[in-house]
């Protein structure tokens, strides 16, 4: 080994803490002020929240030449937001077949003018009502959704799949999203229905679950994951947390605070050092070593995305 050589361990947590001082340094506290006047008017405006990349490179493909792309968890900061577009577009995953809360409260709290609203959900196993369910939930905020699909990719929720599976895969992305991209690209105006059985497996899925049917998936990060004894405290998995819900403590990463549960901290620890809490009636992960990320997305996206840093060192 050369003499000044590092080992890949102290270089992980150079780049954990390289990533987190460069993005305090580039995205200062712009998204924090109160914004009353609406904020510059774009051609496509696309928001989007991703926790392994998926949706954010369907956001990418949408956005084309002319779009602009806006994380949802750096935006969410903003008070009373107006967003002005000649398009704007939504782009998130599916959580228990609806959009994740911080996307719901985000809708909630913003105002969108657009000739054009289009919202796309990607999904590994069933989307089920969530056209329904988000087409509803714009009608209740003061606007209508033009277009709401669906795609399937990767199904990242480790205590049901496996991502060697799901990788193996076909699930015909490409074609899918090329169909998807010539319908907004035309303004086609078109919510894709949802049919009677998919509504009886999402009935079925609350009753048995128990879970809250507004925020079904929002709970503390401390009951859903911890880090392992392989953990190195990089702190990238507090820096892709769109609540920035970890800590370093004694050079080790703790899990703490508001929960998602999009396993963004799961997937992208470099050194697979953190796991999921078993919570029944869900099963343990089938495969503990394997994990996902959107091959098309670098880990620096990501945090560039949902880092919390400058909200949480306040005060």
């Amino acid at each position: 080994m050369k003499k000044n050589a590092i080992s890949r361990r102290n270089a992980l947590k150079m780049m954990g803490a390289f990533c987190a001082s460069t993005l305090a340094a580039c995205t200062g506290s712009s998204t924090t002020k109160s914004e009353s006047e609406p904020l510059e008017k774009y051609k496509r405006l696309i928001f989007f929240f991703s926790a392994t990349g998926n949706s954010l490179y369907i956001a990418k493909e949408l956005s084309g030449a002319d779009g602009t792309l806006m994380s949802i968890p750096q935006e969410i900061h903003r008070e009373n937001p107006v967003y002005e577009a000649e398009e704007i577009g939504i782009v998130c995953p599916i959580y228990c077949f609806i959009p994740p809360t911080i996307v719901q409260e985000f809708i909630k709290r913003s105002t969108f003018k657009a000739d054009y609203i289009f919202c796309v959900g990607t999904y590994g196993a069933n989307s089920t009502i969530f056209p329904e369910y988000t087409s509803q939930l714009a009608k209740d905020n003061g606007f209508e959704m033009n277009y709401i699909n669906t795609i399937r990719m990767v199904d990242t929720y480790l205590p049901y799949y496996d991502m060697d599976v799901e990788r193996a895969q076909d699930k015909h992305i490409p074609e899918n999203l090329a169909a998807i991209k010539a319908s907004i690209n035309s303004r086609e105006n078109y919510i894709r229905p949802v049919n009677d059985q998919e509504k009886m497996l999402c009935e079925g899925y609350y009753r048995m679950s128990g879970r809250d049917r507004v925020k079904p998936t929002l709970t503390r990060s401390e009951k859903i994951v911890f880090s392992t004894d392989t953990c190195i405290g990089c702190g990238i998995c507090n820096s892709v947390c769109p609540h920035g819900s970890w800590k370093i403590v004694d050079g080790k990463s703790i899990a703490e605070g508001e929960c998602e549960n999009c396993l963004a901290c799961v997937h992208n620890c470099p050194t697979k050092s953190i796991s999921i809490i078993p919570t029944p009636p869900e099963p343990e992960e089938p495969n503990r070593n394997s994990r996902y990320r959107n091959p098309n997305v670098r880990v620096g996206e990501i945090i560039s995305a949902n880092s919390q840093i400058n909200y949480n060192n306040k005060g």
